[in-house]
């Protein structure tokens, strides 16, 4: 009696052990699939991109199911600083089972940056702070870094980047099916830039006239700066309207505008001044010259005093002439009438 039954428990012990190592897949057959890293090399905040093609298809496999993992060794030099898992390393799920039952065999591409100090700040969106360091697959942020990517600057080395089945159940039971490397080299001294730029330097060269109102303005508006933050930074430098001599609204588009317009008329009063005292010279010239219709009078020689002392010359020789020519007449009349007067008292 005893037989059958510890037979039976033996025999349901063993089946199910059984069925679940015949059930167990075997990672090392999944295959490889086709890796590109572009570039292989490069200083910190080089930007990587990773295209992953040929995914085999894995519908038929069977539980426990099979994952492709890529691993990023480039947090694990800074420890705990980053959230890290697999091993010390980072690793994400770029193809899984459910994929392959939705016939999801598209190429998978991987875009980020390394870390370093010359990194662009992170930018605040929709509730999270998004770096270049953010891990995008196929235009998705699988995993952030806006707490590291611009304080450091990757540790030159040669770093591997490994991509590796692993069961879902168990991330332990694992299968290295590609390995590509990237060569991390020194910074370049002759390309290096500010840390952090805040927008001191676009102050200094507005300030300077190197640019102008409205490279001021989409320079510190690229940076984040809003239009009280640049309204401030006018103040603090002098070129608000009411300091440049000028007056308008207190909103940084037309104080921009104004400002411009004051500048304008700082920088270049001389030029109208000398185009101002210019058409007043010539329209005075225009006036002074009178208008001569006798040749003999357009001599240059001539002042304009002596015109006039000629002028009122001939006008008093003619009045003179008009005297003479009335006295000779009168004396004429009052001949004949002597004549006249004579000859009638002869007669009577």
């Amino acid at each position: 009696m005893r037989k059958p039954i510890l037979l039976g428990l033996l025999v349901l012990v063993v089946i199910p052990l059984y069925c679940s190592a015949w059930a167990t897949t075997d990672l090392n057959t999944l295959g490889s699939p086709d890796v590109i890293i572009t570039p292989s090399s490069g200083p910190p905040g080089t930007m990587i991109t990773i295209t992953v093609s040929h995914l085999p298809d894995i519908s038929k496999e069977t539980y426990p199911y099979p994952d492709l993992y890529i691993y990023l060794p480039f947090s694990k030099p800074f420890g705990v600083t980053v959230q890290s898992h697999c091993g010390g390393e980072d690793c994400f799920p770029i193809y899984t089972y459910d994929d392959t039952l939705k016939q999801n065999f598209e190429n998978r591409t991987i875009t980020f940056a390394l870390f370093s100090t010359n990194n662009a700040n992170p930018i605040f969106l929709n509730g999270y702070e998004n770096s270049v360091c953010d891990v995008v697959l196929n235009g998705k942020i699988v995993q952030r870094y806006s707490t590291l990517c611009d304080t450091k600057d990757e540790p030159i080395g040669t770093y591997q980047i490994k991509f590796v089945w692993a069961l879902e159940t168990n991330l332990e039971q694992s299968h290295t099916a590609k390995t590509v490397q990237f060569t991390v080299t020194p910074s370049s001294p002759s390309i290096s830039t500010p840390v952090a730029e805040n927008g001191n330097i676009v102050i200094k060269e507005y300030q300077s006239g190197v640019i102008n109102g409205t490279e001021f303005e989409n320079k510190l508006r690229a940076l984040g700066w809003n239009d009280e933050q640049m309204r401030q930074a006018l103040a603090v430098i002098g070129k608000l309207p009411h300091q440049m001599g000028g007056s308008g609204p207190d909103h940084t588009s037309n104080v921009l505008q104004q400002t411009n317009i004051s500048q304008n008329n700082i920088e270049k009063p001389s030029s109208r001044m000398i185009e101002n005292n210019t058409t007043s010279s010539e329209s005075t010239t225009v006036q002074t010259h009178p208008i001569v219709n006798n040749p003999e009078q357009n001599d240059s020689s001539h002042t304009p005093q002596q015109i006039i002392s000629q002028s009122i010359s001939q006008y008093s020789s003619a009045w003179n002439n008009a005297a003479i020519a009335i006295v000779v007449g009168t004396a004429g009349v009052v001949g004949c009438i002597v004549f006249v007067v004579k000859k009638t008292r002869k007669e009577t």
